[in-house]
């Protein structure tokens, strides 16, 4: 709760003008919220085109017409609506499948992802696969579709034009922009229980429903807090795999976390989510538009690779990440992570070597 209190202090602020100059831009959960403020900035900002990944396709529709309501620069077919549901590994995969094939035609490819969609929830619930909602929503599903994303976003960098650079303030092209990738997370990992973390199999314990509702009784937000830690296993891991170009010596993608820190968001009012939660997100929470600020600075920056984000600052993510401990949980937790995704896609890319 300090942290939220202290938020004026640490002010946000968007990047140069054109700093995504003729880029395509995917970004999940972008019907609400931040998704949805970070796709205003990011037309702004000069993106040609945002991909819009949405649960519910009426709303998205909604929101891509307010979006083209208020950015003057904005055209019909610079913002697209699609069907994304997290909670399905089957329409992730569909919706990576008319990825693959938009990527495929001429003159397409994928510059930025960003993955916003998550969930917070106080309520139990099982996924169509099986696991509870918030593994599945803000773990599972993003690790998946970060991991099936990148070799679009390593071939973007591999087929770089200067269509595609940035422009500094006097209109002056500069290098190309490398390809991004963030995983919107939170710092509500640094303060959860997690008991789970000692038992052979981390996934299997954290469907015990049992276990759950005692540990949610303790912290609201446990839950989805180990959800973002698996946001934070995810970037450290997916940046590992992340190819060298030979020529610059740099990676290919960048892949980095970043945290709008805590933000008014409708996240938190689609499932009757705790009512000590609501009260202090009324009382200290950033709005999206600002909140937004900082994954489009994530989007953009160069020094974020494996990194965490907070503030516009990389910033240590906590001892249940950086420590030796949290390092050891997360090389168990990712593991059992693959498993479950290679089921999913046998064919999923895990090297690039």
């Amino acid at each position: 709760m300090w942290k939220s209190i202290l938020q004026p202090l640490h002010p946000l602020r968007l990047p140069p003008p054109d700093s995504f100059h003729n880029q395509t831009i995917l970004i999940t959960g972008a019907n609400t919220g931040v998704g949805r403020e970070a796709a205003r900035h990011a037309l702004s900002l000069g993106a040609s085109k945002i991909i819009m990944g949405v649960r519910s396709v009426e709303k998205g529709e909604r929101a891509r017409a307010d979006i083209l309501s208020t950015v003057p620069t904005a055209t019909e077919p610079s913002l697209e609506v699609w069907h994304l549901d997290l909670s399905s590994f089957q329409n992730v995969m569909a919706f990576v499948r008319r990825m693959r094939d938009y990527v495929e035609k001429p003159g397409n490819r994928l510059d930025t992802a960003i993955m916003n969609a998550g969930l917070a929830s106080g309520e139990w619930n099982k996924s169509p696969d099986g696991w509870e909602m918030h593994v599945q929503v803000n773990g599972l599903s993003t690790a998946l579709l970060s991991l099936e994303l990148l070799p679009l976003l390593i071939s973007s960098s591999s087929h770089g034009t200067s269509d595609h650079a940035k422009k500094n303030t006097r209109g002056q092209q500069t290098s190309p922009s490398r390809p991004h990738l963030v995983i919107v997370s939170s710092d509500v990992h640094q303060g959860v229980i997690f008991p789970q973390r000692t038992k052979t199999n981390i996934l299997a314990a954290l469907n015990d429903r049992n276990q759950w509702e005692e540990l949610q009784a303790k912290n609201v937000v446990e839950r989805y807090g180990v959800s973002k830690l698996f946001n934070q296993w995810t970037n450290i891991e997916i940046a590992k795999l992340v190819p060298i170009d030979s020529q610059t010596g740099l990676e290919k993608v960048i892949v980095t976390s970043a945290t709008p820190g805590f933000t008014q968001s409708e996240l938190l009012t689609r499932e009757r989510p705790p009512f000590m939660l609501k009260l202090i997100q009324t009382l200290f929470a950033r709005t999206p538009p600002h909140g937004a600020m900082a994954i489009i600075d994530a989007a953009v920056r160069e020094d974020g690779h494996g990194k965490w984000l907070e503030n516009l600052k990389v910033t240590d993510p906590g001892y249940i990440v950086s420590s030796s401990e949290g390092q050891k949980i997360r090389e168990q937790a990712w593991k059992e992570i693959l498993d479950v995704l290679k089921r999913v896609d046998p064919d999923l890319k895990l090297s690039y070597t």
